[in-house]
């Protein structure tokens, strides 16, 4: 039986070589035919912050080139190399909105327990010069989260393996509207949580939040290195 992940795919995957599709006829009675994704994934997240406090993650997806060319032929209609109006909202409804039932493959914890996303808005789909489709969207979340006061990691990662998805190397992470807090991350493998049959440990971006360094030239008269309290 296919997975929610690969039905939401099966719209693009129409013109997918014939190889690829006969791997996928093996998902269903072949474990080591997931041993090797299908799909690659390059994403990057970007913490969305109000009064420092984590309200939304804006995600970036960067695809393949074979998965791309599906993408393309599937959903670029008038073959412009790029994806506007109509187009873009077809590839949201057929290849994007289903990803919900596998977290859009984002994974957010807060003192190491799941965090579900209230849903996904400001879709867009896009084709660079070199024709690899890109995604960017944004995930909401119900309650606002501290980092200065819990634990906040996020993964990227298909459980399944039939998606491989991985940070960047330059910028996998970045944060937008801080004020009071000082925000980087640390990334690790993901032990508590491995994928796969066990067999594949998903790097996950721990966070790590403070209080700004103050200046000690301020009418606080706090000397450098000492942090500011937020309340």
């Amino acid at each position: 039986m296919l997975t929610p992940l690969l039905n939401a795919f099966q719209t693009a995957r129409k013109t997918i070589a014939t190889s690829l599709v006969a791997g996928m006829t093996l998902l269903a009675t072949s474990p080591s035919a997931l041993a090797h994704p299908h799909v690659w994934i390059d994403a990057n997240a970007e913490f969305v912050f109000e009064n420092d406090q984590i309200t939304a993650i804006h995600v970036h997806w960067l695809f393949d080139d074979l998965f791309s060319m599906t993408l393309i032929d599937e959903f670029d209609q008038n073959y412009d190399t790029r994806f506007f109006d109509a187009e873009n909202i077809a590839v949201r409804d057929g290849a994007f909105n289903a990803l919900a039932d596998v977290s859009w493959l984002t994974h957010l914890r807060r003192n190491d327990e799941l965090i579900s996303f209230a849903g996904a808005t400001d879709f867009k789909a896009d084709i660079t010069d070199d024709r690899r489709v890109s995604y960017d969207f944004k995930l909401m979340l119900d309650t606002p989260l501290d980092p200065a006061k819990d634990d906040i990691s996020l993964s990227v990662y298909d459980a399944e393996y039939y998606i491989d998805i991985a940070f960047t190397q330059v910028d996998p992470v970045l944060f937008a509207n801080t004020k009071q807090l000082s925000c980087h991350f640390e990334m690790s493998e993901d032990e508590k949580n491995r994928i796969y049959f066990d067999l594949v440990a998903p790097i996950r971006a721990d966070l790590v939040c403070a209080g700004k360094v103050a200046d000690s030239s301020s009418s606080g008269g706090l000397a450098p290195g000492d942090f500011v309290l937020v309340e």
